[in-house]
């Protein structure tokens, strides 16, 4: 696997990683993108030969995936691309009454609140090849609740708040190495948030409510005399687009619209753009935002749009990588499986980019594929090893191909 290749140059530019633990890893990489069936401490045993004991006890090992991720990213990014970093959470059902973090998360498959485990990641997105790679992931902590369980009070989100803010914290060194835009959800335009990414460093790229509170600056003469200067000339009514500018057509049926405005409950100057678009003969309109108020229009609506990008990395580690499957109720293996998951789906679809030809710009990655090519090229070594040893195959063969390459969605040379 040209994976295993890649991913041992970056164990060895890593300084504070032992030979044991370069070896554990690349073994615990390879059968993670190589088997079918849940990734937990006793599958990986059976697939790997490794006692399940072995396992347990590396996954309570420190390892620094921030680097690692970090590391991995250089290989395919450069100062030149056109980045965004993002950040959100993704919901994940939990049985166990001891398992640490389990607490009422907001489920969007469920559309509600329910017991299990959240995890946040950060990741930073290339825009030129619509492709996303994970940073680092944090688990967040269950909180102290009143005596009504499935309640939590205003006190608590903004705990939440302030622990996702020092998640991004522990990365802005390595986030702004790529980028110094961050783009979020609507869940996160909370003026708490948005001034403690701003005070990072970050420009904030989010999205608004259509009845957000947008004031119309006064921009006229000032008058002399007592009294409080005017400051602004009324709220904006959206619907019409007052106040907005019309910036260019993204296609016949969407239109970006702009202009600066104070918004009354993030209490500062933003620049917002508004996407007037036609769905089912409806007009509609979602307003974003970013507090870089000489930012271009387009490159907001193309900064948002990329931010989607982060919902592939979730939904490709867990229904292909096993993101879901930890058997550990302990913080440090929660927090190891989780980050070994993404480290895996980032190996991956580096060495896709790094395989891409200049006529396969245009084809997309599918992991399910990968998984299929992985999981046939171990059992044929298997085979050769078990049932005749000292035959070899040369892996450039058109056969070989043919075989790893069996059950393949997308089938393309790699």
């Amino acid at each position: 696997m040209k994976e295993m290749k890649l991913l041992e140059s970056i164990l060895d530019e890593m300084i504070n990683v032992s030979k044991p633990q370069k070896k554990f890893f690349v073994l615990l990489i390879k059968t993670i993108i190589s088997i079918y069936g849940k990734v937990n401490f006793r599958s990986l045993s059976r697939y790997s030969g490794v006692a399940e004991k072995t396992f347990r006890r590396w996954f309570k090992k420190p390892f620094d995936f921030s680097e690692f991720n970090s590391k991995a990213i250089d290989k395919v990014i450069t100062q030149e691309s056109n980045m965004v970093a993002a950040f959100d959470q993704s919901f994940k059902e939990k049985a166990g009454k001891k398992t640490w973090g389990k607490d009422y998360f907001w489920n969007g498959c469920a559309s509600r609140a329910e017991k299990g485990l959240e995890m946040g990641l950060c990741a930073i997105i290339d825009i030129d090849k619509n492709t996303a790679y994970a940073l680092a992931s944090e688990q967040t902590p269950q909180l102290e609740r009143t005596n009504d369980k499935k309640k939590q009070s205003k006190s608590d989100d903004f705990t939440r708040i302030n622990f996702y803010l020092e998640c991004i914290e522990k990365l802005k060194s390595k986030i702004l190495k790529y980028t110094k835009y961050f783009a979020f959800d609507g869940y996160f335009a909370k003026k708490k948030f948005v001034d403690g990414v701003v005070e990072m460093g970050f420009n904030f790229i989010g999205k608004l409510r259509c009845d957000a509170d947008l004031k119309i600056i006064y921009t006229g003469e000032r008058k002399k005399g007592p009294g409080r200067p005017k400051r602004f000339v009324g709220k904006c009514n959206v619907s019409e687009l007052q106040e907005f500018t019309f910036e260019r057509d993204i296609d016949d049926k969407t239109k970006l619209y702009s202009g600066i405005f104070y918004h009354a409950s993030l209490e500062r100057k933003i620049k917002v753009v508004a996407v007037r678009y036609i769905h089912k003969d409806t007009i509609g309109t979602a307003l974003l935002f970013s507090t870089d108020l000489g930012l271009e229009a387009f490159n907001i609506f193309c900064f948002y749009k990329a931010r989607f990008q982060i919902e592939f990395i979730f939904r490709d580690a867990k229904q292909h990588i096993g993101l879901g499957d930890c058997q550990s109720r302990s913080k440090e293996s929660i927090h190891f499986h989780f980050n070994s998951c993404f480290a895996a789906l980032n190996l991956v679809k580096i060495q896709d980019q790094l395989d891409r030809a200049e006529n396969e710009k245009n084809i997309s990655f599918s992991m399910a594929s990968y998984k299929a090519r992985y999981h046939n090229e171990s059992l044929i070594d298997i085979f050769f090893s078990k049932l005749a040893p000292g035959v070899t195959l040369i892996k450039s063969s058109p056969a070989f191909q043919a075989v790893v390459n069996y059950g393949v969605i997308n089938f393309r040379e790699v």
